[in-house]
């Protein structure tokens, strides 16, 4: 049998998936019907709906299934989730599944029998069950993976012997550590019974060597600059980089832990997104835009004729911004900033500053300055999430692994803006945006979208 590599059994587990739950939405209604209207007829009230009445509905379901069950983290490729780890989040998923539904039977008036929703709900879980569980079967059989992982543990203390206790303590057959990276001048050849390989300045060339799936970084002594200079030095795209620390305190829905023994565990992606990933977020980010500028036009319009009257140069500012691919490009904004302030200056960390305006006060704290910007995404140049766009200067002194931030379009919005906005500094925003390129999702960007809603609506870090 030929293994396939980490990354393309990845692919094809999620794609299955997918086509499984695609598979299971129908078979769920199917059986859901006949036990309510012919097996239970005689036990349950009276049931005077139509067949087609719900088959029109089928199509909302299937979206909002999908939707629940990105949302539950069910499409990402798991191999340490336990015994029970895929069921609690399946549960998890149809509870999102049934609230939804709730509501939009509210919404659009439709008087749906609540026994057939709670029906379909709990016959959803086993149904669910066998088709993911066949899905990963033909998974397996498509793109096999060696059936324990080759991994490398990064560090020679207390973290690093809890990530190989635990290892060795999954169910099933144990992972092969391979061997550890030391942090430090050790002199010992070994570590907690497992050989010591490679040290950081050759740890790039030993994960090549010995054909790694996956990387434990478990010293937490490690700095943060250090940790991703060597995930972007890594030309072998299908290696897992895992972080056993709380370095990035990731708020996007909670973070996952793997089940490995609920250590504090969050996995570096990729950060390579396939075709139909790009083209559906381009799309969105036309639709979405288009729409906001249709909504929001008088509103624009408003404040282009107040900022006009106030005597304060163009309502409009423009800037030099790099965007994908190092290529430049004219961001659009209102003018919050007197006339007299030199347009490459450092951008304000207080409303206190003297620079702005008095409108610009308001259009900062409510982020409606930024609502140029759709004509930004509408034009290509930027997308509603990502990160944020640079000026050159600053751009010409990144190093080798901050340069990666520019293989994505800078976005109207992103992590470092739901996480802290401007109260981070700029070392943790960058840090915050290489997170997102290598994790990039669409589930990702919805979460990100809605999370800015709510600190713009807070005003939390809004200079």
């Amino acid at each position: 049998m030929k293994f396939v590599p980490v990354r393309r059994a990845d692919r094809v587990l999620s794609v299955l998936l997918v086509i499984a739950d695609a598979i299971a939405i129908p078979a769920a209604f199917i059986l859901t019907w006949f036990l309510r209207t012919y097996v239970l007829r005689t036990m349950l009230p009276e049931f005077h709906h139509y067949f087609h009445t719900y088959i029109m509905a089928l199509p909302v379901v299937a979206l909002l299934w999908l939707i629940s069950f990105a949302r539950a983290g069910l499409y990402r490729p798991k191999r340490y989730l336990g015994s029970l780890g895929e069921l609690q989040k399946l549960m998890k998923a149809l509870l999102y599944l049934a609230v939804a539904l709730m509501a939009a039977s509210y919404l659009v008036r439709m008087d749906y029998s609540r026994i057939m929703l709670f029906m379909f709900i709990g016959i959803s879980i086993p149904v669910a069950a066998v088709t993911r569980f066949f899905g990963r079967r033909v998974a397996h059989i498509i793109a096999p993976l060696r059936e324990v992982p080759k991994i490398l543990v990064v560090g020679t203390g207390e973290v690093a012997s809890r990530v190989i206790s635990a290892l060795l303590r999954l169910p099933g057959k144990a992972p092969e550590i391979i061997g550890i990276v030391s942090t430090g001048d050790d002199e010992n050849d070994e570590f907690d019974g497992m050989p010591i390989v490679a040290s950081l300045e050759n740890i790039v060339e030993k994960i090549k060597i010995l054909k790694v799936d996956e990387v434990f970084f478990a010293a937490p002594e490690l700095d943060r600059s250090e940790i991703l200079s060597i995930i972007s030095s890594v030309t072998v795209h299908e290696v897992h980089f895992r972080l056993v620390t709380d370095l990035f305190e990731i708020a996007i829905g909670g973070t996952d832990l793997d089940d490995l023994v609920k250590l504090p565990i969050i996995e570096i992606g990729y950060g390579e997104p396939g075709t139909v990933h790009r083209i559906t977020k381009r799309a969105a980010d036309i639709f979405i835009s288009l729409f906001l500028v249709f909504l929001l036009l008088p509103l624009m319009v408003v404040l282009y004729l107040i900022l006009l009257v106030s005597g304060n140069g163009s309502p409009i500012f423009k800037q030099r911004r790099v965007g994908l691919k190092g290529k430049e490009f004219t961001l659009l904004k209102f003018r919050t900033m007197k006339p007299d302030s030199h347009e490459y200056e450092v951008a304000p960390v207080s409303m206190d500053d003297t620079r702005i305006t008095r409108t610009g006060k308001f259009l900062r704290r409510t982020s409606l300055d930024e609502l140029p910007q759709l004509f930004n995404i509408i034009r290509g140049e930027m997308s509603l999430v990502g990160p944020r766009p640079e000026m050159t200067f600053i751009v010409k002194e990144y190093n080798a692994w901050q340069l990666h931030r520019l293989d994505v379009k800078p976005g109207l919005t992103g992590m470092w803006q739901i996480m802290g906005r401007k109260e981070l500094p700029l070392h943790d925003n960058l840090e915050y945006d290489y997170y997102y390129i290598r994790n990039q999702s669409l589930m990702l960007d919805f979460t990100i979208l809605m999370k800015t809603l709510v600190t713009i609506f807070k005003g939390r870090g809004a200079y």
